[in-house]
């Protein structure tokens, strides 16, 4: 496994015990370096130490040292949080929430074009990060200089997307599960319209999108299964010669591996996929190459995302 850059730093510094992925309230994670001699288990509430003062999470991911890191260690492990600490941290939340409510109405009385988010503290309360969402860029300088007059602390500004507003503030899908983005999702991949159409589903917004206004992000879990399938099954109302008879594709199943015919002489039948290429693939070499019936394909067919390569058939055609 090669090395990280971050990595380092037990060379220059006291001996890494072992890596730390903390997540932070804000659903915010970040790496720390544990240069103690007792190891942390995962799901461990620590206090962490950071550029100003000393902030809680909690141990989602561990990493032994000379490993790739996410990202560059941000402090280091101090300690296994104490019933003090989740207490103070129990009174920050409600901070929080006088904080969020004094946001919003010097936002309000600014008449500032942005959408706050939410706060988080940091266990000490020597900073507030504020995130919100804002369409163009905003001058939000005066808001800043009325938190810092109100709370007395260093206030931070993050301008986030509708997709970390989303995580944010959490929530359930349609599907009725946790958002995959407040529960699992580490980062958002791309989703593209291309996804619905290849999973044969309507583009109706109420359908497609999440919480966030975007197109679901659990479209792309299932997207090459969907283009492997294209690959795979015939296309629907397409003409086969099987077995000296002619049939006529009405019905695939993805699912169950199973394609459903319609005899020209006789009842619907149902096939494996594999016995249906099969059979196809024999009456090709009993026939001896002869053409086939109009309408009839190939065993397999390019996915739809994919482009013929340079000086094929299908782009001298073309």
């Amino acid at each position: 496994m090669p090395l990280n850059e971050f990595a380092d730093v037990q060379q220059t510094g006291p001996r890494v015990l072992e890596f730390l992925e903390l997540a932070f309230r804000a659903r915010r994670l970040a790496i720390f370096s544990n240069t103690t001699r007792i190891p942390v288990d995962v799901g461990d509430s620590v206090v962490v130490s950071v550029e100003r003062g000393e902030d809680l999470g909690r141990v989602v991911m561990k990493y032994p040292p000379g490993v790739q890191l996410p990202s560059e260690p941000a402090g280091e492990y101090v300690r296994i949080a104490t019933p003090q600490d989740i207490e103070r941290a129990s009174d920050n939340a409600a901070f929080e929430r006088r904080v969020t409510d004094y946001c919003r109405e010097r936002i309000r009385m600014r008449k500032l074009e942005m959408k706050l988010t939410g706060c988080e503290s940091q266990l000490d309360r020597k900073r507030l990060r504020i995130y919100f969402t804002a369409d163009q860029r905003t001058d939000f300088r005066a808001l800043v200089r009325d938190l810092a007059a109100e709370f007395r602390t260093r206030i931070e500004m993050r301008q986030i997307g509708v997709r970390d507003d989303a995580r944010h503030r959490d929530g359930v899908g349609i599907c009725g599960q946790r958002l995959c983005c407040a529960s699992f999702l580490r980062e958002f991949s791309s989703v593209t319209l291309k996804s619905v159409r290849e999973q044969n589903m309507a583009p109706n917004p109420s359908k497609v999108s999440g919480a966030c206004g975007r197109l679901m992000c659990c479209l792309a879990y299932e997207s090459e299964f969907y283009r492997r399938a294209a690959r795979v099954f015939p296309d629907l109302d397409s003409r086969h010669r099987i077995g000296n008879r002619n049939a006529t594709v009405v019905g695939c199943d993805i699912f169950a591996d199973t394609v459903t015919v319609s005899w020209e002489e006789g009842p619907e039948e149902t096939l494996d996929v594999a016995e249906f290429h099969r059979k196809r693939q024999k009456q090709k070499e009993r026939r001896g190459g002869e053409a086939e019936p109009q309408g009839e394909q190939a065993e397999t067919r390019p996915a739809p995302d994919e482009e013929p390569e340079e000086g094929s058939p299908q782009e001298r055609r073309e």
